[in-house]
């Protein structure tokens, strides 16, 4: 993530290596990410540390490629803040509601629902539509940002719900 990062907020103009540098290393991780998730049930090799961490990456991924846009003026189609913001939101709510469950019951269990891994495609293939500059980033960036929030109202009625 940190190599995304720094060659996503170093691309400028006469820098256009950095786009297909950020853009090389934001394929390669969710790729990986893909195939782990894929090999880990295909071969029966879930641990509870995978079900922590595999989620923990796609989030950081993704929240570093919405905020890293922020900075970059060059690109031709970035989404309005609000956007950016609705993605930091939702992920900030689904913490915060595993952190309350924990202390009110002592244990809690992440459980990703369709919606949850939607919402991580669509965000994925916004942030690749925006790294290759092309125009359906902007629909596209609008889907997602639905998709998102209907996630997050998901997860926080099933939170509500697990306290009940």
């Amino acid at each position: 993530m940190p190599f995304f990062f720094t060659a996503l907020v170093s691309y400028r103009a006469g820098g256009g290596h950095y786009r297909w540098i950020a853009f090389g290393v934001f394929l390669t991780a969710a790729l990986t990410d893909a195939l782990d998730g894929f090999l880990a049930r295909v071969t029966h090799k879930k641990s509870n540390l995978g079900r922590f961490l595999d989620p923990l990456a796609d989030k950081l991924l993704l929240l570093s490629g919405f905020l890293g846009i922020l900075w970059v003026e060059i690109l031709p189609y970035r989404p309005p803040l609000w956007v950016t913001v609705t993605i930091v939101f939702r992920d900030i709510v689904i913490i915060a509601g595993l952190v309350i469950l924990y202390l009110i019951s002592g244990t809690t269990r992440i459980q990703p629902n369709f919606f949850g891994k939607a919402t991580t495609a669509f965000q994925m293939a916004t942030l690749v539509a925006i790294l290759l500059e092309w125009r359906i980033a902007v629909p596209l960036w609008y889907v997602t940002a639905g998709i998102t929030i209907l996630s997050c109202l998901i997860y926080v009625a099933r939170d509500i719900n697990k306290l009940k």
